[in-house]
């Protein structure tokens, strides 16, 4: 017989209460669960994120309970006017000025403070999850929730006692605390067992110093990026990036243009499967008409074809 196990030591086994016997058993019987949404949305502001996140929730599970995790505490806006009859769409504000958990005694957030209480908010919805019927979770405000660590990396030094006050410097290496706090947070939601699990991120320009023709440099965009950590890419088995088009481009408004509308204050959001993993890989790099408003109508698309059945 295998000697696997026996190094394990008596108290490690006490503390932790999960043994040779408690691993086999899970070796035998836990099989992997059918999750098939990992989905991040990635657009500038106004791009419909929120919106497709529930409509896609909704055409892989009609029925079911969404919690949606408000970060950028803009989601309630969205749901209200789009989904009003769908009793099921939970919104949980984490700024919340009612939560006097979450504020320093000067009114200051704590942000610290903020990023324990993402970390209950998940533990709560995984024990709801165990019982209740779950669609899916929105974690609407990635790029925010990415900040908030990073403000949240000074208290978090201090309490593990790497800095003693403060104003005290750390090294380069301790910006890994801010990756571990977001990354913490968002593994944990990836893992939940429930159907669809969304993440919305904002796409960042990126600028650089260019030749202006007569010898002087210029700051100018050449590009966008997603305001994410990159560590967390390989969470997302579907990725979806969001625009705004307009007959003309206004740049400064992360508008860009579309010659084919014919009135100047018709618009239209479009999106671009960037990344499908398993079903419908085949869609990777179609752009599709997610919203469009022409003479001031509103016709939603979504993506139908995105079931996920």
């Amino acid at each position: 017989m295998s000697n696997w196990g026996k190094t394990t030591t008596e108290a490690s086994v006490k503390k932790t209460g999960f043994d040779k016997e408690y691993y086999m058993n899970q070796f035998k019987n836990n099989t992997a669960q059918s999750v098939p949404v990992r989905m991040a949305l990635v657009a500038k502001e106004n791009c419909a994120k929120t919106g497709l996140a529930i409509s896609l929730c909704r055409q892989v599970k009609s029925t079911g309970k969404i919690y949606v995790f408000d970060v950028d505490n803009s989601a309630k806006a969205t749901i209200e006017a789009a989904y009003p009859d769908d009793k099921e769409i939970i919104v949980l504000p984490l700024l919340d000025e009612r939560d006097d958990s979450i504020f320093n005694d000067d009114s200051s957030v704590n942000y610290a403070a903020l990023v324990d209480k993402m970390n209950f908010y998940v533990n709560i919805v995984a024990d709801v999850a165990k019982d209740e019927d779950v669609a899916g979770i929105v974690f609407d405000g990635g790029s925010t929730f990415l900040k908030w660590c990073e403000f949240a990396m000074t208290d978090v030094l201090l309490r593990r006692g790497v800095i003693k006050e403060e104003g005290d410097g750390f090294s380069q290496k301790e910006w890994r605390t801010r990756n571990q706090l977001n990354r913490g947070v968002l593994t944990r939601l990836h893992g939940l067992p429930v159907p669809c699990v969304f993440f919305t991120f904002h796409l960042k320009d990126v600028s650089n110093y260019v030749d202006n023709g007569s010898g002087g440099k210029v700051l100018m965009k050449i590009g966008e990026r997603p305001e994410w950590d990159k560590g967390t890419m390989r969470l997302f088995s579907q990725q979806i990036f969001l625009s705004r088009y307009m007959k003309k481009a206004d740049a400064a408004a992360g508008v860009k243009a579309d010659p084919t509308l014919k009135n100047a204050d018709d618009w239209v959001i479009k999106g671009m499967i960037e990344e499908i993993k398993g079903k419908y890989m085949e869609r990777v790099g179609e752009t599709h008409t997610i919203l469009s408003i022409i003479k001031g109508e509103v016709k939603w698309n979504g993506l139908p074809f995105l079931t996920w059945g």
